[in-house]
């Protein structure tokens, strides 16, 4: 059985311009029907009309030309298609890392206090080894979730590493090639490193720091996509 995704109403509102563009093969430069027109052809508010107006013109699928109407930007149906997709995906891995920040942020600051020397040790062993497999040009995303599982266990709070455990799947989007694209997140890897020093010295705002830095860098990432 499938899961339900929600789907927001600037995405439907979205869908359904799509739609109407390849029912009356729009191409480049034709113009749509007003916001008025659409609100009475698609039966909802304004605002909402308003809304998915600007996700298609954030994707560059339609251009709003003040006093002149709506255009088509891009009419070409696999193209429009495409473009949603990726801004879904991107939205649904920036909620993703929005609750990673939540979960381990919490889980970094614990374990700066927590960890046992032993816990220190295999979290730096699953680091070297993450950065000696990137080093190789090795997929490291298996053994970099082990890493971020240490986190948790080291935090010493079962429920945290229980609800973190419960979202793998989830999360593990972020590690799963993303886009398509080997390595997308390179750029976070010095960030795993002070975040690691940080919980060696016992410094949980010193690795907290370093670890919104990581997400940042995630972040960043993905809204360049």
């Amino acid at each position: 059985m499938k899961s339900i995704k929600k789907v927001s109403m600037h995405e439907m509102i979205a869908e359904e311009i799509k739609r109407y563009i390849n029912e009356h093969q729009l191409k480049r430069g034709d113009k749509l029907p007003s916001v008025a027109d659409l609100t009475a052809i698609l039966g909802v508010s304004r605002s909402s009309i308003r809304e998915g107006l600007r996700y298609l013109e954030g994707i560059e699928v339609i251009e709003v030309q003040n006093g002149k109407g709506i255009f088509v930007k891009e009419g070409d149906l696999l193209k429009i298609e495409a473009k949603i997709d990726v801004e879904q995906e991107k939205n649904y891995l920036l909620h993703i890392s929005e609750l990673r920040r939540a979960l381990e942020g919490k889980a970094v600051e614990l374990a700066s206090l927590r960890a046992t020397e032993a816990e220190i040790q295999e979290m730096e062993r699953l680091l070297d080894e993450v950065i000696s497999l990137k080093d190789s040009g090795v997929d490291s995303s298996a053994e970099d979730w082990e890493f971020h599982k240490a986190i948790y266990k080291a935090s010493h709070n079962p429920l945290l590493e229980t609800v973190a455990e419960s979202v793998s799947d989830t999360f593990n989007k972020l590690w799963s090639k993303p886009f398509g694209i080997e390595h997308i997140f390179e750029d976070t890897f010095p960030y795993h490193r002070t975040l690691m020093d940080g919980i060696k010295r016992r410094d949980p705002v010193y690795a907290l720091q370093e670890f919104n830095k990581l997400i940042d860098a995630v972040e960043n990432t993905v809204r360049k996509i």
